[in-house]
This record gives C-alpha cells, sequence and structure tokens, in this order.
C-alpha cells in the first residue's frame, strides 16, 4: 500500500513541474498565432496598396484601401507609407502597426518581455509598367 501512495506523490509532484512549461508553450503559441494573424492581415493590406497604384496610376486611394483591408485589427495604429522609387519605375508600399498583445503589453508576465508594444510591418514593392 506504502507504494501506491508514492506512486501518486510522484506524479503529482511531475505534474506540477510540468504544468507551468506546459502553459508557457501554450501561451507562446496563442500570442505566436495572432502575431501570424496580424502580419498577414497588414502583409494583404500594404499589397493592395501597390496593386491600386499599379491599376490607377495614382497613390492618393492607397490609404484608405489599406484602412479598410485592415480593418479588422484593433484599434487605429496603423501607418501607411507610399514610395514611388526610381522616377516612377517601382512603388513601395509599406504598412506598419503597433500590434497588440493578446495578453496586454506590460501587464503580467509577459510584461517582462516588452513594456511597449511591437511595431509589425509589411512592405510591398512592385514594378510600374
Amino acid at each position: 500500500m506504502a507504494s501506491g501512495n508514492g506512486e501518486r506523490g510522484l506524479a503529482a509532484m511531475e505534474l506540477a513541474l510540468a504544468l507551468p512549461l506546459i502553459l508557457a508553450l501554450l501561451l507562446m503559441l496563442v500570442e505566436g498565432a495572432g502575431a501570424m494573424h496580424t502580419y498577414s492581415v497588414i502583409s494583404d493590406a500594404s499589397r493592395e496598396g501597390a496593386r491600386l497604384v499599379l491599376r490607377a496610376g495614382d497613390t492618393s486611394g492607397v490609404g484608405a484601401l489599406v484602412d479598410s483591408v485592415a480593418a479588422q485589427l484593433p484599434g487605429d495604429d496603423l501607418q501607411t507609407t507610399v514610395v514611388l522609387d526610381g522616377g516612377g519605375q517601382s512603388v513601395t508600399v509599406e504598412v506598419s502597426y503597433a500590434y497588440e498583445p493578446f495578453f496586454g503589453v506590460g501587464s503580467g508576465l509577459l510584461g517582462l518581455l516588452w513594456d511597449v508594444a511591437p511595431i509589425l510591418r509589411a512592405r510591398t514593392t512592385m514594378p510600374l509598367p
């Protein structure tokens, strides 16, 4: 009988040691998935902005298009920069966004990692016809 109790105690101790690591991995997975989704959205927005310049030949509507493509992102920290390079040979659209972590900036354990929102940037360059 005594060996059964000792094995249960050992299993509880193993769980107590492994559970924080498993939870940390789960939190990193959730945060990483959120960051990848956000980057995918701003990458699509920069690509669509460059396509608009290719089709229209004008940079005036790029900001509004990028804002509409990235409307699902929380906050209003989206910034768009449009540059015509090489005397009109190519267009570069850069979209930057202050990523809002799922578990918050500067709060809890993740506050040890960063105290300001990380900036995600996506840049698309396309040649003009």
